[in-house]
């Protein structure tokens, strides 16, 4: 059953990247990936995937958000769904919230969120239950 739809991974854990793309293409989804915020963004210009599986932190502890807060800002890119997975609370119960304050104002720029370590069988639900809303739109 192919689905046809193209899930871009952004993600500097080449280890997590391959086996989030190990799980979705045995579901027949097209992945691609890149490795952080910048190749990312430069793959979503190149073809805009269908759904995005993007980490928080990166090169910094906020890359991801950056990443989120400029693609829906950008009328071209906001209707893509993002699913957000991150160590991100975890991080935020360990050095406290001031830290990352300027990100706890704002509006979340995902469709959903799941936290490290990522089980395969909710993020596959998690997926297909984004893409159907998506196509209810």
């Amino acid at each position: 059953m192919d689905t046809g739809k193209d899930i871009l991974i952004i993600d500097d854990d080449r280890d997590l990247v391959s086996s989030i793309r190990i799980v979705l293409e045995s579901k027949d989804y097209n992945v691609r990936a890149a490795y952080n915020g910048k190749e990312g963004y430069a793959k979503i210009e190149e073809n805009p995937p269908d759904l995005i599986v993007l980490d928080v932190m990166m090169a910094t502890d906020t890359e991801g958000f950056d990443l989120a807060f400029k693609l829906k800002n950008n009328p071209k890119y906001q209707g893509i769904p993002i699913v957000m997975i991150t160590a991100f609370p975890k991080k935020m119960a360990e050095e406290g919230p001031d830290k990352f304050q300027h990100i706890l104002g704002e509006s979340w720029p995902v469709s959903h969120f799941l936290e490290k370590p990522i089980d395969p069988e909710e993020l596959l639900s998690t997926i297909e239950n984004v893409l159907k809303e998506e196509n209810k739109v």
